[in-house]
């Protein structure tokens, strides 16, 4: 989902950077030193949204995936002990 934002946002900055460097084409240095400052501005905005980059997405699903490991082994703990109380709490056939 994240991933999905992230692309999102380098796909806008792309084509608005693509659209302001075609408009300013025939501007020359002035032009050049305009669409460096709006790429900063773009760049600055994006950066304040809340998406996380590819890095920290995969960070999160290694973490999300030893907790749920750690969840499977404490069911299999759980259900042995309860295993063992059952046994231990039903009458012997003695």
């Amino acid at each position: 989902m994240a991933g999905n934002s992230s692309m999102r946002e380098r796909d806008l900055f792309t084509e608005v950077s693509g659209r302001i460097g075609d408009l300013l084409q025939s501007g020359g240095a002035a032009a050049s030193g305009v669409r460096e400052k709006v790429e900063q501005q773009l760049r600055a905005g994006l950066a304040e949204l809340s998406a996380i980059d590819r890095e920290e997405f995969d960070a999160q699903a290694r973490a999300l995936a030893r907790a749920e490991q750690r969840i499977e082994a404490l069911e299999e703990t759980v259900a042995e002990l309860e295993k063992r109380l059952a046994q231990r709490d039903a009458p012997s056939a003695q």
